[in-house]
């Protein structure tokens, strides 16, 4: 990857984990048990599913595991979002491609369908390429 690829690919981590950040905030929760201490809720997997869809969508292509810690640092541990991304790609919402990227299906390009880890999905994909 040259620096400008690496670069571009940073900026664009950067402006989806300020997009996810936004939308954390909106949902989640604080509770104020008094004396000025308050407790913030953990979001349920739900809300986790829908940061990873909306992070995919923002992405408009597919995003590497290391992009997902990135962007998921601080918001959601590891192997959570790793069960989340799997639960996902299992209701064929998602595509895992090789080298663990995953990718809505919109954003799977017809030369990659052969790359797609959960062949549930390539009918979804092939779809959306023939609308």
């Amino acid at each position: 990857m040259s620096i400008a690829q690496n670069t571009a690919t940073m900026d664009a981590v950067r402006r989806i984990r300020e997009k996810i950040l936004k939308e954390f905030e909106k949902i989640q929760r604080k509770v104020d048990i008094g004396m000025d201490i308050s407790i913030t809720t953990a979001l349920i997997d739900d809300e986790v599913e829908q940061l990873v869809l909306i992070a995919l969508k923002e992405a408009k292509r597919p995003l590497s595991w290391r992009e997902f810690k990135a962007i998921f640092a601080g918001i959601v541990g590891e192997d959570r979002l790793r069960r989340v991304l799997s639960g996902l790609k299992a209701k064929n919402q998602i595509a895992e491609l090789t080298h663990t990227r995953y990718s809505l299906p919109e954003y799977v390009s017809p030369n990659e369908i052969d790359k797609v880890k959960n062949p549930g999905i390539i009918s979804k994909i092939l779809q959306k390429h023939t609308q």
